[in-house]
């Protein structure tokens, strides 16, 4: 009887633990250039950060020599930003 009973208790905590997970939503990422013709590191996160809450980066353009302001920020599945 109590091998019985340990087993329904085993059976109904995995079931408990199972029913507690929650799924974790994962945020897509998306980048957006800000400002393709230069790059100033304080602006470029200061504007990132205020449109979009995200994290802004002086990342290399096409030409040597050249930065971009990009912005990296976490959007939902359906935004059309995305990259």
């Amino acid at each position: 009887m109590a091998k019985f009973l340990n087993s329904v208790l085993c059976f109904l905590l995995i079931i408990a633990v199972a029913l507690g997970i929650t799924q974790v939503n994962a945020q897509k990422r998306c980048s957006e250039i800000l400002n393709p013709t230069g790059c100033v590191l304080y602006d470029c996160k200061k504007e990132c950060f205020e449109k979009h809450n995200g994290n802004g980066l002086c990342s290399s353009g096409g030409a040597i020599g050249q930065y971009v302001c990009t912005c990296v920020y976490n959007c939902s599945l359906d935004d059309d930003h995305s990259s």
